[in-house]
């Protein structure tokens, strides 16, 4: 089967079952955009300033995003296991690892669309307009990279030892944590923590009106380097718990 064929067939998949549960994805969302407009009339009862009202929609919308792209290896690989298609997966004529990334992309188009939709609605309602540069779909795609290669872990890790729904549900609350600490430290080891300086750049552009040339070398080299360091290390992760799966006949079960 020609690579294109692949390709095609695991992202009408995805937009396959993407419209069987859009009601259940919906209602999730309608759930996250109460809990954000909570958080958001809470803080402007407090008088907080406009750039903090406008960093928590930022915030809000890259924290949605970055939690569905994490959750589209690590949950993916769970629900395949579960439905019994994970074998399945490993006896195509392309490795499994072109099929998660094809499954990837797919996903990404489906939630930025998402992301943009959730953005414009919480500036509308809230009355707060950010600058919506269309350089920061580049900014986007770097800092969820280090969000995959996470994802690619804990996927990993969920082909070994199955059980790992705990650790997905601390992770996505971690995210939060990651996305605010630009805010309350200038310490370099926002340098090093995956999301934390990407999401300070997007803020920076999409708040500040920044466009791709305000930046310097140095932003893009931190992000650059931090966003494929986790990604490579993600993938040699998930490289090593697929062997040992594996060599455990793991594959087949859940």
């Amino acid at each position: 089967m020609k690579e294109h064929l692949i390709f095609y067939s695991v992202v009408k998949k995805y937009f396959i079952e993407l419209k069987r549960y859009f009601l259940n994805t919906l209602m999730t969302m309608g759930g996250i955009f109460i809990l954000f407009m909570l958080v958001f009339f809470g803080l402007k009862s407090f008088e907080a300033g406009t750039d903090t009202l406008q960093g928590t929609i930022v915030g809000f919308a890259m924290w949605i995003f970055a939690v569905m792209a994490y959750s589209e290896m690590s949950w993916g690989l769970l629900r395949e296991a579960r439905d019994g298609t994970l074998e399945q997966l490993y006896l195509t004529p392309s490795t499994f690892r072109r099929i998660s990334a094809y499954r990837v992309f797919g996903s990404f188009i489906f939630q930025f669309v998402l992301f943009l939709t959730f953005l414009s609605i919480m500036m509308v309602v809230t009355g707060q307009y950010l600058s919506l540069n269309p350089g920061v779909i580049i900014l986007i795609v770097l800092t969820l990279m280090s969000i995959y290669g996470i994802g690619y872990i804990m996927g990993g890790l969920s082909l070994v030892l199955k059980k790992v729904q705990a650790g997905n549900q601390i992770l996505q609350f971690l995210f939060i944590l990651l996305l605010v600490l630009p805010t309350i430290t200038d310490h370099k080891i926002i340098y090093f923590v995956p999301i934390s300086w990407g999401n300070n750049m997007i803020n920076r552009m999409m708040i500040d009106g920044l466009s791709l040339l305000d930046f310097t070398m140095i932003d893009y080299t931190i992000l650059i380097v931090n966003s494929f360091a986790y990604l490579f290390v993600g993938l040699f992760i998930f490289s090593l718990m697929e062997k040992s799966a594996k060599k455990r006949g793991l594959l087949g079960h859940y």
